[in-house]
């Protein structure tokens, strides 16, 4: 059956609650070798755009895209995996599409990256990990909307904050993102939950030598600071990390109601504790060194 970010995608963003036709449309996206979550904010957005006038049957090859009917989500996935039609703009993802249409504000993503199924008004550490992600609003960078639903870890030194916390959250989010670096360099799924000790334990009785979680965050530090290098070198800077403008509208009702995360505050703060120029967005001369990373050239 369908996980949850395909429910989200298919169901929630379309209004669908048909569940085996939420089913089929992930079960169409594996066929295809689509990502489940990109290819529904893509479409989801295409029905928006279609909802506002501004796609008309004429764009969409005689589609009619409305709210709670999923049937043509279908063939605008055959489209977008065949670059047909209109599926060659959906293609291109959101950000594309929405500048197409003349409302660039319109497109959920950062940094060319749909923003997954966890919204940073209900957890404003999770805004962080989609603004300084290495590829745009990945939630596999760092899953900290989890630490904010009490998935800590303690052992090493991520606590639990308030999830509405804007000051004094950065450092936590810093962390997880080291340590999450970590896991995915030893492909280690999240929702295993290995703690920090028994990982390092596996991973010294493969290399016969001592690791310890602590050398773990060092490892994770140094390959997220490596990734940065790398996408300052190739034009990042501290301008490109904007959360999409519908994400920082504050809804009217429900367990969020009212708030929008302080990006301002995250941001500098993150910066100061990661050891980051806020101005050019570059790891400081001092924290690479710290690392070991002391021949990177930012030219």
């Amino acid at each position: 059956g369908p996980e949850y970010e395909t429910i989200a995608s298919f169901g929630s963003q379309l209004l669908v609650s048909d569940l085996a036709q939420i089913t089929a449309l992930g079960e169409r996206c594996d066929r295809l070798g689509l990502d489940a979550i990109s290819a529904g904010g893509v479409i989801g957005l295409a029905y928006l755009l279609f909802d506002r006038g501004l796609l008309t049957a004429a764009d969409t090859g005689g589609l009619e895209l409305r709210w709670g009917d999923g049937a043509p989500a279908f063939e605008l996935l055959d489209s977008m995996a065949r670059r047909e039609g209109f599926g060659a703009l959906l293609a291109r993802g959101s950000r594309a599409l929405a500048a197409h249409c003349g409302d660039p504000d319109l497109a959920v993503q950062v940094n060319g990256l749909d923003v997954a199924m966890h919204d940073p008004r209900a957890f404003s550490g999770q805004a962080l990990s989609y603004l300084t992600s290495p590829r745009g609003a990945c939630h596999n960078q760092s899953d900290f909307f989890n630490v904010e639903m009490g998935g800590t870890l303690e052992e090493i030194g991520i606590g639990l904050p308030e999830r509405w916390q804007d000051s004094g959250k950065a450092a936590l989010v810093a962390r997880d993102q080291h340590w999450r670096t970590a896991c995915n360099s030893l492909v280690v799924c999240f929702f295993a939950v290995v703690p920090p000790a028994e990982l390092a334990g596996l991973l010294s009785a493969a290399l016969g030598e001592p690791w310890t979680p602590d050398d773990l965050m060092v490892a994770g530090e140094r390959a997220w600071n490596l990734k940065r290098a790398i996408n300052c070198r190739l034009g990042l800077t501290p301008a490109s990390e904007v959360l999409p403008k519908l994400l920082l509208q504050p809804l009217p009702e429900g367990g969020q109601e009212g708030y929008v995360p302080d990006v301002a505050t995250l941001l500098d703060e993150y910066y100061a504790a990661s050891g980051w120029d806020r101005a050019s967005g570059r790891p400081l001369a001092e924290t690479l060194r710290r690392l070991g990373l002391d021949f990177v050239d930012f030219a």
